[in-house]
Parts: C-alpha cells; sequence; structure tokens
C-alpha cells in the first residue's frame, strides 16, 4: 500500500481495515470479495471519484482476496483519479478500456475475470455486498454475466463481514463524526436565528443551513436535508418547499446533517419563535424523557431487543404508541452511510451494542393537530455506557429565548 496524494486518514487506518477486510474473508470460506458500491471503496482503499454521481456508471470497484492480494477496477479514463485517491499500490490499479462506462456494457465481465485471475482466483465463492441493509451498485444483466463467466465461482452473502468491521469506529473515525455531529445542531442553531415570521420559505431555511454547514467545513450532505414548517406536514423525508413561515406556533422540523470526510451525521432538531405551546411541550418531553431512559441502558453487551422492548414500552407507558412512528424500528447505524448497521430494530433483537458503535435514536411522535414532534441525536457507545455526539439544544429551540 502507498500513501496517495489525496488520502484522508494516515495510511496506518486503511492497512488496519484491509487486515480486517482478509481477516473476513478467510472467517467466512470464500476466496474472494467483490466490492462496488462508493462507501466500502472509500472505507477500505479511499477510492473517491465525482462519477459516483452517475447512476449509470461503475467507477471503480475492489477486489480482495485470499493470502493479503488486492486489485482495484477501472476504467483507463479513471486512472489519474484512482492513482490520486486510492492506496493501493500502483501494481495493484488495474484499467480496462471502457471499463464500467455507460455504452460499455461489454468490457465489465472481461475486466473483473481479467482482475480475478491476476489475484489467482478461478475458482470458489466471491464474496458480495448482499445480505441485509446491503446492496450492489451493479446491474442485474451485469451480475449475471459475471457469474456465467465464472462457472467455477459461487456468490455468497459478504454484507455482513463488511458490517462487522465498518460499525466499529476508530478512533480517528470517531473524532471525525464527533465533529461533523456537532456542526449538524451548530447550523440548525444558525439557520433558526435567521428565521423570520412571514418571510422565510422551506427553501430559504435549507439553504441557510446548508450555507452554515459548509462554512463549518462540512463538505457534502449525503442525505437530503429536510425542513417542514407547521402540524400539517407530518410526512417523514419530505422535500422542502415554498411554503412561508407564517404563524410562530408553527413547528419547524429538520432533519438530517452534513457530511465530513464522507461521515454523516443525522440528527433532528424542533424549533419555533413562540415558545412551546403546553401540548407542543408535553409530546417533545416524551421523545426526551425516552431518550434518557432508554440511552440509560446502552453498555457493551446490552441488547438490541431489549433496546426496542424499552423504548416501545415507554411509548405504551405514555399512551402514544398509536400515534408514534418508530413502534419496533426506533434508530439506525450511522457512519459512511446514513442508514447502516447496527438497525435498533426487533429483527436484529439478538445484536448486542459494542465500543465504536455509532447510531442514531429518533422516537417520534406524529400527532394530527400537533404535527411531527421528535428529538434525533446520535450516539456513541463507550467502554462503559453511551457519549451523546449531539448534545446542545436537546429542547425546543426558541430563536433569543433558548
Amino acid at each position: 500500500m502507498r500513501s496517495a496524494p489525496t488520502l484522508e486518514f494516515p495510511l496506518d487506518e486503511y492497512e488496519a481495515r484491509m487486515a480486517g477486510l482478509f481477516a473476513k474473508i478467510e472467517e467466512a470460506g470464500c476466496e474472494a470479495v467483490l466490492l462496488t458500491n462508493e462507501e466500502n471503496l472509500r472505507y477500505f482503499c479511499d477510492y473517491r471519484s465525482a462519477g459516483w454521481n452517475s447512476e449509470f456508471a461503475y467507477p471503480a470497484m475492489l477486489l480482495a482476496a485470499r493470502g493479503g492480494k488486492a486489485a482495484l477496477v477501472t476504467s483507463t479514463r479513471q486512472l489519474p483519479t484512482a492513482l490520486a485517491t486510492c492506496c493501493l499500490a500502483e501494481s495493484e490499479i488495474l484499467a480496462f478500456d471502457g471499463f464500467g462506462e455507460p455504452g460499455s456494457h461489454e468490457a465489465f465481465v472481461p475486466a473483473i475475470v481479467s482482475a480475478l485471475s491476476r489475484l489467482g482466483v478461478t475458482s470458489g465463492r466471491l464474496g458480495t455486498e448482499t445480505g441485509l441493509v446491503a446492496r450492489m451498485r451493479i446491474t442485474y444483466g451485469d451480475y449475471t454475466a459475471l457469474f456465467e463467466a465464472l462457472p467455477g465461482m459461487q456468490p455468497m452473502d459478504f454484507a455482513k463481514y463488511i458490517f462487522d468491521l465498518r460499525e466499529i469506529k476508530s478512533p480517528r473515525e470517531i473524532e471525525v463524526m464527533r465533529k461533523c455531529c456537532g456542526m449538524s445542531v451548530d447550523a440548525f442553531k444558525a439557520a433558526m436565528d435567521k428565521l423570520e415570521l412571514g418571510k422565510t420559505t422551506e427553501e430559504e431555511m435549507y439553504h441557510e443551513y446548508v450555507a452554515a454547514s459548509f462554512d463549518m467545513g462540512a463538505d457534502d450532505f449525503e442525505y437530503q436535508l429536510i425542513v417542514e414548517f407547521g402540524p400539517d406536514r407530518p410526512q417523514p423525508n419530505c422535500m422542502p418547499g415554498a411554503r412561508v413561515y407564517e404563524d410562530p406556533d408553527w413547528c419547524v422540523f429538520a432533519d438530517s446533517g452534513p457530511s465530513y470526510k464522507g461521515y454523516v451525521s443525522d440528527m433532528i432538531r424542533i424549533g419555533k419563535l413562540n415558545p412551546p405551546t403546553k401540548a407542543q411541550q408535553d409530546f417533545y418531553d416524551i421523545s426526551l424523557e425516552c431518550h434518557k431512559s432508554c440511552i440509560a441502558m446502552v453498555r457493551p453487551g446490552a441488547r438490541i431487543g431489549d433496546f426496542c422492548k424499552a423504548h416501545d414500552d415507554f411509548m405504551r407507558a405514555h399512551g402514544v404508541e398509536d400515534i408514534c412512528l418508530t413502534m419496533n424500528n426506533s434508530g439506525h447505524g450511522v457512519g459512511l452511510d446514513v442508514h447502516e448497521m447496527p438497525v435498533i430494530k426487533s429483527v436484529f433483537a439478538d445484536k448486542e451494542f459494542k465500543p465504536g458503535m455509532v447510531f442514531a435514536f429518533e422516537p417520534t411522535i406524529i400527532h394530527p393537530v400537533e404535527g411531527q414532534i421528535v428529538l434525533e441525536n446520535n450516539y456513541l457507545v463507550t467502554e462503559d455506557g453511551c457519549e451523546n455526539l449531539t448534545p446542545q439544544l436537546q429542547d425546543i429551540y426558541v430563536p433569543r429565548r433558548s
């Protein structure tokens, strides 16, 4: 491996990640693994390209095989980008004319087959990014054509092993995420402080939030920022529109957050220009107290199923289970993707919290009159408990009053 010119972390970070990948290949009993999506290539070798923004291109793919062998497969057009970002040795970066480019379908299979052959892999099981909470960046046609050209190889679900690695953040990753999570709340406050009654639209609030994030050092928004005004917009993941903030008793709902060095934040904050009404405060306090009650349970070895049950029991005890959006599904891991393992859902009941996991928790109430009331924080599992990475503004934020 080598220190590429634009490497985001010191080389030993990627050496440790690749060593973990090789160990998982042995554990899974496969001969090699094919990685196709942006987050995995960035995680293991720091390959980055604006080409990921095209839905019709494969900028590069990473192959890793038993014995510590690896290759980045890309096109001759994309080779300079690979040399600038990817930390594999130059001899391990393989360029093929037309690979992954629109209209060059025929180049894909020969390139991957050739790269596997160079790694000494012609038979056995080939791990792929398939399984729960996973997908490949590859068309069905290319996938089937690849295995038709590899009659001695069988695909196997490898996503679990990848997430075993990615869900445990290193100290360097944690520092990046701590900075990113801090930005997400500070940018919300900056945007709220510019909110004007009868003038500001959802889209303008969105622009202020995004601008503040970039001013603070963010480099992207991996997940679309959501901004909603008013109680009749209880629509999770709705895009901001032209609605004007016309009533100081309306709640402002903001969800998502910026990314920094590829790592994302995902917070929800509520704000308004008047102090909260009693009903708004009562519902918000349920979400806030649910955080305090459930997060106190989190420590290494605690089961996700027990955490889910505690959330659901809390909502039932407060009589809001029928208007709680997050029953049995109250959170998710965050990292290079906004939704990754660990998923806080009962289907993963036996999974345990481990030090280094980062997850979002978002107990959500959607009331037919008051609208969407929720507090979402990002938490880091530590050796003896949990750290809130988004500690600012734990109450409904009222500019110049909070």
